[in-house]
Formats: C-alpha cells, structure tokens, sequence
C-alpha cells in the first residue's frame, strides 16, 4: 500500500508518498488536472490510500478519487495542526507529515459529504447565502427611510410594488434611483431563494426522516432540511452531548488552576446547525406553551441570550434522540403537545414574516 498525502491549494498541489514503514518514495508538485493525476497514479501503480486537508475546494478531488476506487481520508484541519506542529512549515512539509499520519493511521479524520447529502447541503447554504444578502440589501433600503425621515409603512416588504412608490414620492431624484436599484435587487434575489427552494422539495423521497423533525416545535421546512443535511449520519455523534457541541450550542472552558473560565462564541463545530437550531428556537418559543414556560424560567435566572441558546440546547438534543432511536416526537422536557394549541405547525417566527409563510410564485406582483 502507498500514501499519499495532499496539500492541496486553488490552483496546484503537492503531493507525497510514502510506503507502509514510512518510507518517502517521491514527492510531486502538479496543477488542479486530474489528467496529471491520472498520470501520476499510473506511475506509481500500487494500491493507493489518499489524506487531503478540510479546506474549501476538496470536493472535485473527493469526486475524482471515488470514481477511481481510491480512499481519500479527509483531515481534521483543527486537530491535525495540534498533533503536527512544525517549525518549518511549506508545502512539501505538511503533505510529507500527512503521508506519514496516515501511513501510521494517526489522521483525525473529518466528516466527508458525497452524493445526494452534499448536493442539498450546498443548495441550503447557497439559499442562506442570498437569505444574508437580501437581509442587507433591506438594511440598506431602512438607511433611506433614516435618512430623509420617510414614514415607514407596517410591514415594508410585503409589497415591493407598493414599497417602490412609497420611497418614489418622498425621496429626491438621486436616491430615489437607489431605491428602485435596491427594491430591484430584493425581486431577484426572492425569485431566487424560490428557485432554490422547489429544487430542495424533490429531494423529499430521499430523506424520509424530514417529516418526522418536522414536528418538533419551531423546526419548519428550511430548517428540517438544513438539520437533515448537515447532520448526515447520526450515528457518528457518541452522544447528544458531542451533537449539542457540535452544534455549537454548549459553551467553551479554559479551565486552569482550579479557576473556571468559560469562553462563549466558540467556532469549534457546525456554524449552520447553529443558526437552524436558534432560529427554530425563537419560533417555539413563539407559538409552543410548554416551551415559553420554560424559556422564562431560565431567562428570569440568566438572562434572555442564555435562554435562548438553552431552549435550542434542548431542540437539538430531542433531535438527537429521534434520529438515533429511530422515534417519532414525544413532547418537550416529558410534556405532551397540546392539540387545540398546536394543530398548525410549523408556524413563522412572525405570521407576516416573508421566510415562513408558503409563497406563490415570485414573479407574480403578490408573491413578496
């Protein structure tokens, strides 16, 4: 068997190989090409195992090492550098360390995404990708309602149409060509968080345990996908403390000399998970009883930021447990859901809110 460790950049690479005992057998430098790739595997011409580094451009040689039959280890960038420190550190360095790592089997492995599970993935942070922009693109549309102290009517963006007529009747020439520009940007950017979300809609046959963390409170349709698809499986999380961790709902400590520090807004873990699991605790502590009682238990006690993070502690961890035992939805905290109150969910943070409710199709005056 042949290492191979890869460090891989936007536009080349360099590759190392090292043999079963550690042995560096040659060291290569080539271009993003799988042609050159091609070549090179045909020289060396043994059984190949491959390690690259989580960076953000690993998934065409993910694709390329699959059809191929090759094992490609995806490493832990984080726990790599804690377990390989160098002084000296270029390109051939760290793909020589990595070859030995996995040669001896040392590789903190990552969480590798292929098939199906990676296109819907892409597809749901590209959808909260525009969802930030559209965000902006409002806070810009405000800034002129600021700035020439414009009335702002109930509910601003329901109705570009209307909104646009609005701003162009109290705003001078200059901004009010902003305005059009930006009311502009909103319609496109709407059309195209539609488009992305009818295509995430044909990927329900595929993922049968949507319907069921769909009934979890504040858990509606974006976020069911978004949990589904950053999850994957389940079962490589030990426990729900690891999948609350992961899901960066749990402080950091640097606990040292019997003094305990707790460091908050830790980046260790899943940024999206984070986002779906609070987003869906500001809707169930909305609309769900048994959920406000118990956020203002912990609010009255530490405070509304801690409250919040808690109740989507508590969603994630009851996530968990129907994923891992294969359960439907029992309650929150041991209490059952209560039918008359209960029977429309999921609701929208906001009943006007433009990201809960079901739309028509954008292009239609209405639809925004």
């Amino acid at each position: 068997m042949t290492y191979l460790g890869i460090d891989l950049h936007t536009r080349n690479m360099t590759i190392c190989a090292v043999s079963s005992n550690g042995k560096k057998i040659g060291e290569w430098k080539l271009s993003n090409d799988t042609d050159q790739l091609d070549k090179l595997i045909r020289e060396i011409g043994a059984p190949l195992k491959a390690v690259v580094e989580a960076t953000s451009s690993w998934y065409w040689l993910a694709d390329w090492a699959e059809i191929r039959d090759i094992e490609l280890v995806l490493a832990h960038a984080k726990m790599l550098k804690a377990i390989a420190y160098a002084k000296v550190k270029t390109d051939s360095v760290d793909a020589h360390t990595m070859a030995q790592l996995l040669a001896a089997d040392l590789i903190p492995a990552a969480h590798m995404v292929m098939g199906i599970q990676r296109e819907l993935r892409e597809l749901l942070r590209a959808r909260l990708r525009m969802v930030w922009r559209r965000c902006k693109v409002q806070d810009s549309v405000y800034n002129l309602f600021f700035k020439y102290n414009v009335p702002i009517p109930k509910y601003p963006f329901r109705d570009l149409n209307r909104l646009e007529e609005h701003l162009s009747s109290h705003l001078p020439p200059a901004s009010s060509l902003e305005a059009v520009l930006q009311i502009g940007q909103l319609r496109l950017l709407e059309s195209q968080v539609y488009q992305i979300e009818k295509q995430i809609d044909e990927y329900h046959p595929e993922f049968p345990e949507y319907d069921r963390i769909s009934q979890v409170p504040g858990i509606g349709k974006v976020s069911s996908w978004s949990i589904l698809a950053e999850i994957g499986d389940i079962s490589r999380f030990k426990s729900d403390k690891n999948f609350v961790s992961y899901c960066r709902l749990v402080p950091g400590a640097a606990d040292s000399g019997g003094k305990r520090r707790h460091k908050s807004r830790n980046k260790d873990g899943n940024k999206y998970l984070k986002v779906a699991f609070s987003q869906a605790a500001i809707g169930a502590v909305s609309f769900y009883p048994p959920v406000r009682a118990f956020y203002n238990k912990i609010r009255r006690r530490s405070g509304k930021h801690v409250a919040r993070t808690v109740v989507a502690k508590e969603l994630a961890r009851i996530v968990y447990f129907m994923l891992s035992r294969n359960e439907p939805y029992k309650g929150f905290k041991g209490k059952p859901t209560p039918k008359d109150t209960y029977l429309n969910w999921p609701h929208s943070v906001s009943p006007h809110s433009i990201r809960g409710r079901d739309r028509a199709d954008p292009s239609q005056p209405d639809a925004i």
